[in-house]
């Protein structure tokens, strides 16, 4: 027997060769008892077997018994089974690994993950991840401690007030307010490449990319959120959650049934832009931003089209004008999109990011004295400085109006005067939410010390799961609240300042692990496959371009 024959007969191929016995392999010839060896001649293409000599009959069934022979003696059983042993093993590592949190999965396996790069815009998405983490803390304060949700020395019940209640700190969990910010961010998101393009004069491109953005929205928000509603759903009828936000039927049947009834309603709600006193869904309340996002996205991209080919100036004219009628329409929403869009047009000017444009084309400079250049280096650091007081001053502003309690705001001093002071068609602290989200982000845009705060790995890891934990903070507090805090409350009794700091704090401990491991796997297993099949999809469904010749 040669060297390669033998050599032939102890890899892996020829192993799964002998695992796939005749009553296993499909390809077997029905006529005989016995499988062909794969390695033997007469496997090869094109051999007849009907014209075989004899001779070539005693050599097929002599490699034949070799093969059994060697079935018996060879490694190759030990070495495939090894190898199914091992990709057992891999399957299972990939199923471990896909249930840790991703921030973990990098620190153990570096080199298999890449690191994030920054954006010139990623800021944003730090403070959006912040934002959505304080609608969970909102939540979880609101339904455990309704307490810190009252002014500061107001409405006390036998214990003194916290200092979470004082202005600012508050902020911590003020989840209304968040919102507004939300919007904002989502105007400035999806008009900032278009608006590259424009100033570009990339006309075809832009047409790309508003058809490609018009497409995909709808995916991109409801998939993720009808998946949330099914697991909650899901939850109610077993038991897991509590029946807080949604009743349990007796049947599953009549469960998912109502599930369907809500995306339905969710999908249909979509255009009610004036629609101020929104109803929350059920199952998710958190949900109600869903159609507002979707119905005000395809607003942004109607007004991108309608002023892509405008002047500047008048583009950022007309759109000041229609952001006003909309504020004075009641459509506060479609101000805060469009106001998005201001803020990114506004920045990509100042920055001069856009290749070819005036503001980053060469210029010539022009000759100064050095009496001249120092005077100028002088005046221009004090005018940096005062809009740096500006800008903190607006971001303190800002935090101050996201301060606004839930009840009784005249009991409390500036709160008051703005609260008597609501332009009409509005009541009540949303239209000061709005315009307090407005400096938030201005300010952001303009401060470095913000935007490397934002920037941190903590809160861009918040704003890669910031979705993700919106839509699945309500489903682990439901879940979690009834079993966890009736144990906490029979050992910190609520009647002192202490004990509730103390079970506030302890609730915390233990719910924002699992909220953030639950959203880091919904974010990678649910929000992610969404984006890939909503671009799958349109790869499917666009026209092919013909191709250049």
């Amino acid at each position: 027997m040669s060297m390669d024959y033998q050599q032939g007969l102890a890899t892996p191929a020829f192993g799964k060769c002998l695992l796939s016995s005749v009553e296993l392999d499909p390809t077997v010839d029905k006529h005989n008892s016995v499988n062909v060896c794969p390695h033997s001649p007469t496997s090869r293409p094109g051999h007849s077997k009907s014209r075989s000599r004899p001779r070539g009959m005693i050599q097929k069934h002599q490699s034949r018994a070799l093969c059994f022979n060697t079935h018996a003696s060879s490694p190759s059983d030990e070495t495939y089974y090894n190898m199914l042993s091992l990709s057992r093993t891999k399957v299972l590592q990939r199923t471990i690994f896909g249930f840790l949190p991703s921030c973990i999965t990098r620190r153990i396996r570096p080199l298999s993950s890449r690191k994030q790069k920054l954006h010139p815009t990623s800021y944003l998405d730090g403070l959006r991840g912040i934002a959505s983490f304080i609608v969970f803390m909102g939540h979880y304060t609101e339904e455990n401690l309704g307490w810190y949700t009252e002014p500061y020395g107001m409405y006390e019940d036998g214990a003194p007030s916290s200092p979470l209640q004082l202005p600012f700190i508050r902020v911590l969990y003020s989840a209304r307010p968040m919102v507004h910010i939300f919007f904002i961010i989502s105007g400035f998101v999806l008009a900032y490449k278009p608006i590259m393009q424009i100033h570009s004069q990339q006309y075809s491109s832009l047409a790309n990319t508003l058809s490609s953005s018009v497409f995909r929205r709808a995916l991109r928000l409801f998939l993720p959120s009808i998946c949330t509603l099914f697991f909650m759903a899901l939850a109610v009828y077993y038991g897991i959650s509590d029946e807080r936000y949604a009743h349990r039927y007796f049947t599953l049947s009549s469960q998912l049934e109502n599930w369907w009834q809500v995306c339905w309603w969710l999908l249909n709600t979509c255009w009610s832009v004036n629609n101020i006193a929104h109803v929350n869904p059920t199952y998710n309340p958190a949900l109600w931003t869903i159609p507002i996002e979707f119905s005000q996205s395809m607003i942004l991209f109607i007004v991108l089209i309608g002023l892509a080919q405008c002047r500047t100036q008048m583009r950022l004219l007309l759109l000041a004008g229609i952001m006003i009628l909309c504020f004075y329409g009641g459509i506060l929403y479609s101000v805060e999109f469009l106001g998005g869009m201001f803020i990114a047009e506004v920045m990509i000017l100042n920055d001069g990011r856009v290749l070819g444009s005036p503001a980053s084309s060469p210029k010539m400079l022009p000759k100064y004295s050095l009496e001249d250049a120092a005077t100028l280096s002088y005046r221009s650091m004090i005018k940096e400085k005062a809009m740096q007081v500006f800008w903190i001053m607006n971001v303190l502003s800002g935090l101050f109006i996201a301060s606004w309690t839930n009840d009784h705001p005249n009991e409390l001093w500036g709160i008051r005067f703005l609260n008597t002071h609501t332009p009409k068609p509005y009541k009540g602290q949303e239209v000061w939410f709005c315009f307090g989200a407005f400096q938030i982000v201005i300010a952001c845009t303009q401060l470095k010390c913000l935007q490397n705060i934002f920037n941190t790995g903590i809160a861009q890891y918040l704003g890669n799961v910031s979705y993700a934990l919106y839509l699945t903070h309500n489903l682990c507090l439901t879940a979690l609240e009834p079993r966890i805090a009736k144990r906490l409350k029979t050992i910190f009794d609520l009647k002192s300042s202490t004990s509730r700091h103390l079970f506030w704090a302890a609730g915390l401990t233990i719910y924002l692990p699992f909220i953030l491991w639950v959203a880091d796997i919904f974010w990678r297993a649910i929000d992610i496959p969404s984006v890939k099949f909503a671009r799958w999809l349109e790869s499917k469904c666009i026209v092919e371009k013909p191709s250049k010749r």
